[in-house]
């Protein structure tokens, strides 16, 4: 009995140990192939004060119609998200988007703190890559909300959208994992609950019904501590976290920009 415990609590110890080396591997799976956008997209490289490459797709706005800087989410690249894109240079959205570390071509390793200096850094740019513009929307999708958030607790855009958006990584993690001490081992706490109060631009937050990845609840919590005076919220029904940009999605977000 008393080898078995001991087997247990190695065992046990060991899966915890794995959790806290590989966790950016497991926080950020992306995918680093660099794909060339579609001829309507320029792709843009940066450089970062620690002498990294940073892929970011622009396409001018046309007319007077908003600029849409965008976050993904921690899978895939650029590339998965090549059709949101189309559907946005449709409509005459401006569109930049940035290829985090480690994914899309970009060099470097992804961990919070980078990835905050990195969009900062794409938003003191942005007149030099895509232009003046008449409105600036910060879109975040899962991952890339706390990303936008962040960015916004300082750098206020005319409005911001949020699909599937979590309170913080801890909280997030935690539930995922109950039976091990996450809270103790995590480097990133991405903790976005605590920034919202901060936000006063007009907010838009999407969240499936059916999300198991982030529960629903996480997008009523970060919607409810917004201090945004003009904000709605989206219940993408019976959808999970891949849901978001349905037929009823697409046209809540549209509505939102064109009424900004």
């Amino acid at each position: 009995m008393k080898k078995l415990l001991i087997l247990a609590v190695t065992l046990y110890c060991a899966a915890f140990g794995a959790i806290v080396l590989f966790q950016n591997k497991l926080i950020y799976p992306f995918d680093p192939t660099r794909e060339q956008p579609e001829l309507r997209i320029t792709e843009f490289k940066l450089i970062t004060t620690d002498d990294e490459t940073l892929i970011v797709w622009v396409a001018r706005p046309h007319g007077d119609q908003p600029t849409i800087l965008y976050f993904h989410g921690n899978a895939g690249n650029l590339a998965n998200r090549a059709q949101r894109f189309d559907r946005m240079i449709d409509r005459g959205y401006g569109l930049v988007a940035l290829g985090y570390r480690g994914s899309s071509g970009s060099t470097g390793e992804p961990n919070q703190s980078r990835l905050r200096a990195d969009s900062a850094l794409v938003h003191k740019v942005l007149d030099q890559i895509v232009g003046k513009t008449n409105k600036l929307i910060y879109y975040g999708e899962s991952l890339g909300t706390t990303v936008a958030i962040h960015l916004a607790a300082y750098h206020q855009p005319d409005a911001m959208i949020l699909e599937a958006p979590f309170t913080s990584l801890k909280t997030l993690a935690g539930a995922a994992m109950p039976y091990f001490p996450t809270s103790l081992g995590l480097n990133d706490t991405w903790d976005s609950l605590s920034q919202m109060p901060k936000i006063t631009a007009p907010l838009l937050v999407l969240h499936g019904t059916a999300d198991a990845v982030v529960p629903y609840e996480h997008g009523q919590e970060i919607f409810a501590a917004a201090a945004s005076k003009q904000k709605s919220f989206h219940s993408v029904d019976g959808l999970g976290h891949s849901g978001h940009w349905s037929v009823s999605g697409q046209k809540t977000i549209y509505k939102f920009i064109d009424g900004l």
